[in-house]
Order: structure tokens, then C-alpha cells, then sequence
């Protein structure tokens, strides 16, 4: 009898037959506010806030809960349609996101340089058709725009809920008319797969559906037990969960797997409960909670634009005011000065739209073929710019001179017609084989690969074989280090297996040493890499070693641009800015402790600093740029620093 009863309380308990359309809930709203805000405040890089991130995945389960109740309530009284579906869809997603992309193109044409408006472009017309997401997944962010500069990287979001209300409606329909008895069992089997599939951390995994599909599911499978089931005061566990993870985690954990889990069960918690006599209900009431929850998507929207335009402008006052007359006067200030000013207008436009695109879709005040026009427009626009080269036209011809520099800066070295950086198997190394007793092997990463454009073709080494190896490993047999490397496709047994043979040689070590202090700590990078110099000099290798090129607070081509400056005139640093890096000091401290015989060592700050101009850090001087952005040398930079190496090789050999 018992078992009986158990028997039929869970059949209860999995059945959608019993789903009903749920009226609007305070919780839900008061989670989508929570959500929003932590978002918008890790976008604004809030410290003790590092876990904001975690907003977009609360957004997820909420989605698959109010979607799924929607369809199956309607499947329940026999009146679900396929189109009047997807044009709900239509109506709440669309005009909210057109009215973003509008907004911001004035922004673009005013702010971005031609490379950052093609990506621009690129993005607005991805998001138009929801694929942000694959969009972002491919793109190259080494060599684009930081994150934080980038207006629409945040729509990635969006990508997977609206390809998952492309494929979640059609799955229902056939599995409630096949299966609907058993139709929870495929989406745990569903949940299952996705969450599996996302062992291990990877940068794929994060923008794609099918990897976050287990999270929309788990709203799902909530919407279906928890019709028939409720426990009182879980929301306030799930709350407590929420901003703990807001706390705890930060960008060190943004692709690992378990803060998502954690998040997941506190937003299930929450919904789960439904508690309308709690603390947590009559806190969801609240009039700035509850304005949040109702605006939360054209928050959403709106934030990263102007966040990331207001970051440009501020890069841009950086570049016009020069650096001279006030050392301190970094971007970052900048736009924390003018921070509340953009706070306000994000509010007032959030409201705007919300009140007058959001609602008139929404309550159906205005018929859908009317986005019609400015989704076109959008689209002619963009297609202008691309065809332009990011509306290459607003610049002067010397503007755009430099520009094409900039965008052919490396000149990628090559072997028989392929690129020798980032080479990810052994078998194809970049190889300079000129039949000599003596090799040169040059090790690092995109610092090193720099120099190796000028390396591999000096007249001064053509006695000697050459080896590039750069781009992404830095160190040898610390693979935690390299962890990076390893997901891009690496094969670090081999190379690392290669670089501990490597014997009777010289070796160019040069990396971007200061970045790897601040990724993985004084302690842990001293540890890689003085182990990577036990290594090399274990071998009786000569090993030379560079250390960091000064790093400007701003981009020494685009600094040209912007000033208008003429070509002969001197880009420039004072040298303190380079002398005063927390993290340039500690790479010289563990630099200089280094003592062998074998060592040698090449300083770019003698070659730049106090060389060309008095008291300055040279980025370009009377016609001739060293830098291609803000740290990396051009061919000529390189020339430079490699002069120097070239005249210790040959001295030492």
C-alpha cells in the first residue's frame, strides 16, 4: 500500500498534465534584478563582486522555467501554437534589442577606429539573428578588442536563449503528443548529457547551447515538480547561495563549471519555494527591487554599450590630454570620474526604453511588421561600414596610412608559405635548418614571436640554424601554467619533451613576464620559471634572456590617430610609468637574482628609455614607430632589442 502511494505521489510529482499558467511572481521578478545587477556591477569590475558574472546564469534557469510553463500549460488545454509562440518571442525580444543597436550607432561612428567598428558591425549583425554567441566563440580576442571595450559581448546571452526557444517549442509539442506520460525523463537525460559534456573548463564551452542547455533544463524540469510540490523557506537558502557565489568567485573561475552548478541550485531554490508569506517575498516588493526586476532586460541590454563606450571615451580623453601634464590621468580614472554621469544616463534610457519599446510589444500596442524597417536599415548600415573597412573615410589619408600599419603589423614570419607562430604540434616547428654546427632557438611568447621577425632574417645570423617557438608556451613541464595552451590544441608532452633536449645551443627566453605575475602570482611564476632556466642551462645552453619591453598606457599607432598628430612627430612615456609597474619591479628582482655565467641578459628599457629622448620611454621617434599597440615591438622595435642579442650571440660563440 505504501509503496502504492509513493507510486503515484511521484508520478504526481513528474506530470505536466497538472501544469497551469502561473500568474506573475514576485521572487521570479525580485531573482531577475538580482540577476541584472550583479551583472552590470562585474561589468563595472566592483571589487568584492567578482562572482557578477554569475547574473547571466540565474537568467538561464528562469528562462527555462517561464518558457517551459508557458508551453505546457497551453499544451494542457489543447491551445499551444507553434506561431503565436515564436511571435510573443518576437514581440518581448526583438524591438528591445533594435532599439539597443540603434542607440549605440552614433557611438560607434563617433568613438571606434575602423578595426573596432568592423567587430562592432560583425556583432550587431550576429545579434539581429541571434548568433552573438557562435560569433564570440570563434573570435580571435587575443588580437581584438578587450572584452570591456566590446559593446555587444554580452548578447552572447541572448544567442543561446533564443536558439534554445527555437528548438525547445518543437521538442515539447512531439514529445507531449509521443510521450507525455514520460516526457520529464528526456529532459533529465538531456540535463544529464549537457552537464557532463562540460568536464573541464574550455572557452567554447561557455558561449554555446548545447553546454548550456543543462542549465535551461534544470528550469524546465523545476517548472514540471514544482507545480506539485512545494517546501517553505528554501528561497532564503537560495538567496544566501546566490551572493555567496557573488563574493566568492571571480574571473579565475568564469570557465569552470562548479560556481555555475552552485548559482543553479540557489535560483531553483528560490523558484522552487514560492514562499509568498517570507521575508524574501515582502523584500521582492520593494519599489527599486521591483522597478529592477520589470527593467531588467533593457538593463541587460544597455548596460555593456554604454559601459564600453564610456571606457573608449575615456581612453580617447587619455590619448588627446597626453601624458605629461598629468602622469595619473589614466582611462580608468577617467571613467570613474565620469562613472555617475554614465550610471544616470543607462537609468534614464533603461526607463525609456522599457516604457516605450519594451511595453508597447508587450501589451501588443504595436504591430510586429514595423521592426521590419529598422532591422533593414541596421543591416544596409552595417553592411556600408564593412564594405568601407570600418567607415575608413572619417579619417585623413595619414590617419589611414597608419591604420593600415597597424593592421599589417607583424608581418607574420613564415616558413614555405605558413605562419611559424602558434605552431601546436612538435612535427611543425619553424625551422631554419642552414646546415650549421650552431643553433639559435628562439622560446616565449607573442614577445618573442615579434622578435623573431627580425631574427630569422638577419644577415648576422645566417650562420647559424634558427628555431622559433612562440606564440603560447612559456614555460617547460609546468602544465598548470600552460593550461591555456592546452585547451587551444597544444601538444605540451611534445614540446616540452623537445625544449628539455635542446643542448650545446643558444636560447632566447622573452616573454611578457609582468602579465604572468599578475595571472598567476610572485610565487607560482617564480616556480615555472626558473625552473624553465634550470632546464635550458642543465644542457651546457647559453641562455640569453630579455627582459620586459617598457608598456605604454596607450596605443603608440593609435595615439597618431587621434591627436592628429604628424607623422615625424615623437610618441612617448615618462619613465616612471615603467619603473613604478608593481609587477616590472618584482620581474627585475627575480631577474636580476638569476647568477650563472651562462646567463646573459638584454635590457629594453636601456634601448628606449633615456636613449632616444631625456627622461622618456620611446614608443616612435622621428618617423619610426617601435610599438604596433601598447606593449608589442614592431619589426623595427624588434630590430632594436635583436641588434642587441644578435651582438651576444656572436660575441659568445
Amino acid at each position: 500500500m505504501q509503496i502504492l502511494k509513493l507510486t503515484n505521489f511521484i508520478k504526481n510529482l513528474l506530470s505536466i498534465k497538472k501544469i497551469e499558467r502561473i500568474n506573475f511572481r514576485n521572487d521570479i521578478n525580485s531573482l531577475r534584478a538580482v540577476a541584472v545587477v550583479g551583472v552590470v556591477l562585474y561589468h563595472l569590475d566592483i571589487r568584492y563582486f567578482g562572482g557578477g558574472y554569475l547574473g547571466v546564469d540565474i537568467f538561464f534557469v528562469i528562462s527555462g522555467y517561464l518558457i517551459s510553463n508557458i508551453i505546457f500549460s497551453d499544451l494542457n488545454q489543447d491551445k499551444f501554437s507553434l506561431k503565436n509562440f515564436y511571435i510573443r518571442r518576437v514581440r518581448r525580444i526583438l524591438p528591445a534589442v533594435l532599439s539597443t543597436v540603434v542607440i549605440t550607432i552614433p557611438f560607434a561612428y563617433f568613438l571606434l577606429l575602423p578595426r573596432p567598428t568592423i567587430e562592432y558591425l560583425n556583432s550587431i549583425i550576429y545579434t539581429l539573428f541571434f548568433l552573438s554567441n557562435v560569433y564570440f566563440s570563434k573570435l580571435d580576442f587575443y588580437n581584438s578588442e578587450p572584452a570591456d571595450l566590446m559593446p555587444f559581448l554580452h548578447t552572447w546571452s541572448l544567442g543561446i536563449e533564443e536558439q534554445f526557444y527555437l528548438i525547445f517549442p518543437i521538442m515539447s509539442l512531439i514529445l507531449y503528443k509521443f510521450f507525455k506520460d514520460k516526457i520529464i525523463i528526456f529532459f533529465i537525460l538531456i540535463f544529464t548529457i549537457s552537464l557532463y559534456i562540460n568536464v573541464g573548463s574550455s572557452f567554447v564551452k561557455f558561449y554555446l547551447l548545447h553546454f548550456r542547455a543543462w542549465q535551461l533544463v534544470a528550469g524546465v524540469i523545476l517548472c514540471i515538480v514544482s507545480q506539485n510540490l512545494r517546501i517553505k523557506y528554501t528561497d532564503f537558502i537560495g538567496f544566501l547561495i546566490i551572493f555567496y557565489c557573488y563574493f566568492k568567485f571571480d574571473d579565475e573561475y568564469i570557465l569552470e563549471i562548479e560556481p555555475r552548478i552552485l548559482i543553479t541550485l540557489g535560483t531553483a531554490l528560490i523558484i522552487f519555494s514560492n514562499n509568498k508569506n517570507s521575508l524574501i517575498e515582502r523584500f521582492s516588493k520593494n519599489k527599486i527591487i521591483y522597478n529592477l526586476g520589470l527593467t531588467s532586460f533593457s538593463l541587460y541590454l544597455l548596460h555593456q554599450p554604454i559601459f564600453a563606450f564610456g571606457r573608449i571615451y575615456s581612453n580617447k580623453q587619455t590619448l588627446l590630454l597626453g601624458n605629461k601634464e598629468n602622469p595619473n590621468y589614466f582611462s580608468e580614472l577617467i571613467f570613474e570620474k565620469y562613472l555617475p554621469y554614465y550610471i544616470l544616463f543607462l537609468l534614464i534610457v533603461t526607463n525609456l526604453n522599457y516604457k516605450y519599446v519594451e511595453k508597447k510589444f508587450i501589451n501588443k500596442l504595436t504591430r510586429v511588421s514595423v521592426l521590419l524597417l529598422p532591422m533593414i536599415l541596421i543591416l544596409v548600415i552595417a553592411a556600408i561600414g564593412l564594405s568601407n573597412n570600418g567607415y575608413e573615410f572619417r579619417f585623413s589619408n595619414q590617419s589611414q596610412d597608419i591604420l593600415q600599419f597597424q593592421d599589417n603589423r607583424t608581418n607574420s614570419l613564415s616558413l614555405q608559405g605558413e605562419n611559424c607562430w602558434e605552431r601546436k604540434k612538435i612535427e611543425r616547428i619553424c625551422e631554419f635548418d642552414r646546415n650549421s654546427n650552431n643553433s639559435v632557438y628562439n622560446f616565449g611568447d607573442s614577445h618573442a614571436g615579434v622578435l623573431s621577425l627580425f631574427l630569422s632574417t638577419s644577415n648576422d645570423l645566417k650562420q647559424y640554424n634558427y628555431f622559433d617557438i612562440t606564440g603560447c608556451i612559456k614555460y617547460i613541464e609546468n602544465m598548470n601554467a600552460s593550461k591555456e595552451c592546452e585547451e587551444r590544441g597544444y601538444d605540451l608532452l611534445s614540446f616540452n619533451s623537445y625544449l628539455k633536449n635542446i643542448n650545446n645551443s643558444t636560447v632566447i627566453y622573452f616573454i611578457n613576464a609582468d602579465m604572468e605575475i599578475k595571472k598567476h602570482g610572485e610565487v607560482e611564476f617564480r616556480k615555472y620559471f626558473e625552473t624553465t632556466v634550470d632546464i635550458f642551462l642543465q644542457n651546457n645552453n647559453k641562455l640569453i634572456l630579455i627582459y620586459p619591453v617598457p608598456q605604454h598606457p596607450f596605443s603608440i599607432p593609435e595615439q597618431f590617430i587621434q591627436k592628429e598628430l604628424d607623422f615625424y612627430d615623437n610618441v612617448s612615456m615618462p619613465v616612471e610609468y615603467f619603473i613604478e609597474s608593481r609587477e616590472t619591479i618584482l620581474t627585475y628582482q627575480i631577474y636580476d637574482s638569476l647568477r650563472n655565467k651562462n646567463i646573459y641578459k638584454v635590457y629594453p628599457k636601456e634601448i628606449f628609455c633615456d636613449s632616444f629622448i631625456s627622461q622618456e620611454c620611446a614608443g616612435a621617434f622621428e618617423g619610426l614607430i617601435f610599438y604596433y599597440d601598447t606593449e608589442h615591438l614592431t619589426k623595427t622595435g624588434a630590430k632594436l632589442v635583436g641588434d642587441r642579442v644578435v651582438e651576444i650571440i656572436n660575441l659568445k660563440n
